[in-house]
């Protein structure tokens, strides 16, 4: 009789561990995620080498510990929105939770917290001195900013009342229209404006300590495509991967020194 039990019990255990698996249709092929460019630290895309980068090094690194594979397709911005949405893809990353896509998009649990701030030109210290962001709308000031980020509802409000804004795919191009005086700020998560600030050696541009936003970024995944039970499986795996040290080792690695600071309050 007790090896029976002992018998029964290891049975149900297993069948415990075998609800815990991943379905086998999930990872029977990669999961497609869409990028558009580069986006220094969280994408970094080369032409000679795989694209990394905090966000796809640490989605790749949990979705091979869940045995599964990611296959990366470049497309451009408006192109990727609008394939996302058609159910394209599988898997999206850096997204702050907003009710339209919650239609659409899983949510993973938050993986990381973005700030977002302003760079401008050292010359212009009437921005320097700005204390509230509504002072660059007030001033006919232009800001440059991602057609397809989300940075806070005070600035959603704006883009709909406000003329002032203008559109780039990329921070690379946004911070040297910034550079050649064509625009006068640039809106975008701090991380990325100070690594690119210091990869792109500006010396004429600064960013401003106003804070604009806060959120938390989720991984998303397709519902078209990716089950709510997979979601769970992956944010078991994601709170693992975090909690061994795996995304403070990534912070480590990509970011400048000059950018690192507070870094590990904001992780």
């Amino acid at each position: 009789m007790k090896v029976y039990c002992t018998l029964m019990m290891l049975f149900l255990c297993g069948a415990c561990l075998a609800q815990e698996t991943v379905l086998p249709e999930e990872c029977a092929s990669p999961l497609k995620l869409s990028l558009t460019t580069d986006w220094y630290p969280y994408v970094h895309s080369q032409s000679d080498a795989p694209t990394s980068g905090i966000d796809v090094t640490l989605l790749r690194r949990v979705l091979s510990d869940m045995g599964c594979e990611l296959e990366i397709i470049h497309f451009p911005e408006r192109r990727t929105l609008f394939e996302l949405e058609l159910g394209a893809f599988d898997v999206g990353l850096g997204a702050s939770r907003v009710a339209e896509r919650e239609l659409l998009f899983h949510y993973s649990i938050p993986y990381r917290q973005e700030i977002n701030r302003f760079a401008f030109r050292a010359e212009d210290q009437d921005i320097a001195a700005f204390t509230r962001f509504q002072q660059l709308i007030e001033n006919d000031n232009v800001i440059l900013i991602n057609l397809a980020g989300w940075y806070g509802e005070e600035i959603e409000k704006a883009k709909r009342e406000f003329n002032g804004f203008v559109f780039s795919d990329t921070v690379v191009k946004r911070l040297k229209m910034l550079s050649l005086n064509r625009v006068d700020a640039v809106v975008d998560d701090e991380l990325v404006l100070c690594s690119e600030i210091a990869r792109g050696n500006y010396k004429d541009i600064r960013l401003h300590p106003m804070q604009l936003s806060t959120a938390d970024i989720h991984f998303i995944f397709n519902k078209q495509s990716i089950s709510a039970r997979f979601v769970s499986v992956f944010d078991r795996a994601l709170k693992e991967a975090i909690e061994s040290g795996v995304k403070s080792a990534l912070y480590a690695r990509y970011l400048k020194p000059e950018c690192s600071a507070g870094t590990s309050a904001r992780e």
